[in-house]
């Protein structure tokens, strides 16, 4: 038997995306970096976020046109809560979370070294959906944790442990624990 979900709590029941860091840079060169779970691939060159319009993230999107994506492993599922959290501008959730940086090739934003991948993004568009707006990125360059690549080029979500946000806005994650195929 099923129960009826309330039309408020719907959208808990499509958890399956693993959680990104996005970081950008403020208008003092300063790191800000922001956790996303609702976000989605549309298509090879493209990825589209939904981001708070006050939030920083969009903010230095919107003035600087740049942004990189960073998919943390369950290593760093203590650090997440701080790029969670409501900083000041003026201060890097990256450098409270006492992770490093590497520079981007392409954009002026850097990518976080601790996080299995990373993808360079320049802003296309967006498109307003109530408090947030959903940001188009065109993928600029990508990097991978060779160990964490399978056959075909693509994440080995296994291999890289990367978390699953199953009760945002609680800091409770999921990892996956096997791969099953269909017929």
């Amino acid at each position: 038997m099923k129960a009826e979900v309330a039309k408020t709590k719907c959208t808990g029941l499509v958890v399956t995306r693993p959680v990104i860091i996005i970081t950008t840079l403020n208008e003092n060169g300063v790191v800000n970096g922001g956790a996303f779970g609702a976000y989605t691939n549309l298509s090879p060159s493209e990825i589209g976020i939904a981001i708070g319009k006050e939030s920083h993230t969009y903010k230095n999107i919107k003035r600087t046109g740049e942004f990189v994506i960073n998919v943390p492993g369950a290593d760093l599922v203590d650090s997440l809560s701080i790029f969670g959290s409501n900083l000041p501008s003026s201060a890097s959730e990256v450098e409270k979370a006492s992770l490093t940086t590497d520079l981007a090739k392409e954009i002026s934003p850097p990518l976080i070294k601790e996080c299995k991948a990373n993808i360079e993004c320049r802003y296309t568009k967006e498109f307003p959906i109530g408090y947030h707006n959903f940001v188009v990125g065109e993928v600029l360059l990508g990097y991978c944790e060779k160990s964490c690549l399978d056959e075909d080029g693509r994440l080995n979500v296994l291999k890289a442990g990367v978390l699953h946000g199953v009760k945002y806005p609680l800091p409770i994650y999921a990892l996956f624990g096997k791969y099953v195929e269909g017929k």
